[in-house]
């Protein structure tokens, strides 16, 4: 019987500390203002200028994003160029003659087998991208990493605004080791030599969905802040594929269902900021589910509604 008394208080009194600390964390969730939520502008402002181009990170600058979030691959002669694909994608780049590229022939301009000096010449926003009828088509190409970011800070400089953040993408396959791009130690390596030139590595963030590349950013660099991205299973089962707990955990929007969650990704003490987030029933969820920051191809979207929704919480402006 003294037993069961024992042990019944002890239920107990775990019991409450369970209750105090889920009631902490909603509570947490319910205090934090809509109006920290970072804004991370995708691929710059995709929805309105071509992607990943000069143009879209200063429009995204301009409108007032925090972060801005992109992607590299690397060119045959070593260099850090800022594409999604490590390819020539059909759907918005045109040959340097001015010609539209297959679907079937896109993988072929393998950029990891071509110079930068060739990778530029191609246009990345003259025929514009069907997925976004409001993106204005202008002639632009794929930039380096290193003249983006000198372009960027160039006009935060001269407009006297608040420096942004770089959320910066490995595009890294496995099974394309080798043939689209360089071996992960490499490829990191390289990515990292443009970052430090720059002294930027306290406003970045590495992100991927390649596991193998976050292991060797934890082991190589571990000053510096790593997301990883995910766009389906358990968030268990995402993360006993790396080697260490990250301090962003970004997944597909569509995973972010409710408050368990957002609580089951802040309890392990990792930001929680999903991807890509467009639709205004989306971001407006987003918000009210109170996630550390939202990616999406329209800034000026969420901007307005973070606005929205800080004024009728009585927030105080950022």
């Amino acid at each position: 019987m003294i037993k069961f008394k024992i042990a019944f208080i002890c239920l107990s009194f775990a019991g409450l500390i369970s209750c105090k600390s889920n009631n902490e964390d909603q509570k947490e969730m319910e205090t934090t203002p809509s109006s920290s939520i970072q804004v991370q502008g995708h691929r710059g402002d995709r929805g309105n200028f071509p992607e990943n181009s000069i143009p879209a990170f200063i429009s995204a600058v301009k409108k007032g994003v925090d972060v801005l979030e992109l992607d590299v691959v690397i060119s045959k002669d070593k260099k850090v160029v800022v594409s999604h694909e490590p390819y020539m994608s059909s759907l918005y780049v045109s040959t340097p003659t001015g010609d539209s590229i297959s679907k079937a022939n896109e993988r072929s301009y393998n950029i990891f087998e071509m110079t930068y000096d060739s990778v530029k010449q191609f246009n990345a926003g003259a025929r514009g991208n069907s997925l976004f009828p409001n993106q204005e088509k202008m002639n632009t190409y794929k930039p380096l990493l290193s003249e983006m970011i000198d372009r960027v800070e160039a006009f935060i400089a001269t407009e006297e605004i608040p420096p942004v953040k770089y959320n910066i993408e490995l595009k890294s396959v496995e099974s394309e080791y080798g043939i689209f791009q360089p071996q992960p130690e490499e490829f990191v390596a390289l990515v990292m030599k443009v970052i430090k030139e720059k002294e930027i590595e306290d406003r970045i963030n590495i992100q991927s969905f390649d596991p193998k590349i976050l292991n060797l950013m934890h082991e190589n660099y571990p000053e510096i802040e790593v997301a990883y991205l995910v766009s389906n299973g358990g968030i268990e089962e995402n993360l006993s594929l790396l080697r260490f707990k990250p301090e962003i955990y970004s997944p597909n929007f569509r995973l972010v269902k409710d408050e368990q969650f957002v609580h089951s990704v802040r309890s392990l003490e990792m930001k929680l900021i999903p991807w890509t987030v467009n639709e205004q029933r989306d971001i407006q969820r987003m918000i009210d589910l109170k996630v550390d920051g939202i990616i999406t191809d329209y800034p000026e979207r969420v901007l307005e509604i973070k606005k929205t929704t800080s004024s009728l919480n009585g927030e105080a402006s950022k």
